[in-house]
């Protein structure tokens, strides 16, 4: 299939000078390409991310927009540099870190911001649904096995209270962002009640006020202030 080339014109300026929101996460390495962690490669499709974004799709990088990139051909009007040409080109090459990116939104063939966030640790950028999404992946380790997870518990993940449990890197990232974002942590302590109405807030949250805020929460990635 040929990708469609719109006339939007990709932009080139430092991030300083774009948008506050456009600015993206910003990817420095020493070594050549090819010996890159997949972190950092992620990294690197962050910084580049819309210079790689496939125009068929809405905020997503594809391996035919990838490929597109790696061939040296312009995406959104402007050609790629001979940095995002070899990013493009090795994380083609390494067939499994494709399918490693492509996780958070669901194994459908795109990147998303999201994803890449997942990967970098960059948690306080992923949206709300995909922060939430995190928050059920690692409940069990939040409250220790136990049906709900009060704040308490989520402070002593984040480290802001001491606390004698071992947390993983990722779910001590996770509890910081979601700690800071209060508009939705006081969604998720309400959730859903008895028969579908609103449910108690309490400073706690079970499994079942995970997976119904996620689903009604906003997939856009989000731009800390």
């Amino acid at each position: 299939m040929t990708l469609t080339i719109p006339p939007s014109v990709n932009s080139h300026l430092p991030a300083a000078l774009l948008p506050q929101q456009a600015a993206p996460t910003t990817a420095r390495w020493t070594e050549p390409v090819d010996q890159l962690h997949p972190r950092e490669l992620a990294q690197a499709l962050q910084t580049y991310f819309d210079a790689m974004s496939d125009p068929r799709f809405t905020e997503t990088i594809t391996k035919k927009s990838l490929q597109r990139v790696a061939d040296g051909r312009p995406l959104n009007g402007v050609p790629p540099t001979h940095t995002q040409i070899e990013i493009a080109q090795e994380v083609l090459k390494r067939k499994d870190l494709f399918q490693q990116l492509d996780f958070t939104s669901g194994k459908d063939g795109q990147i998303s911001r999201d994803d890449l966030a997942t990967e970098t640790g960059d948690f306080q950028r992923l949206s709300d649904r995909a922060l939430i999404t995190l928050v059920g992946k690692h409940f069990n380790e939040f409250g220790g096995g136990d049906k709900y997870v009060n704040f308490t518990e989520l402070r002593e993940a984040s480290g802001e209270l001491p606390s004698a449990n071992t947390f993983s890197p990722q779910a001590r990232g996770v509890a910081q962002a979601l700690l800071k974002r209060k508009e939705l942590l006081d969604r998720l302590d309400i959730g859903v009640g008895f028969l579908g109405f609103s449910g108690t807030q309490d400073q706690r949250f079970d499994q079942r006020n995970v997976e119904y805020t996620r689903t009604h929460s906003s997939p856009e990635f989000h731009y800390p202030d």
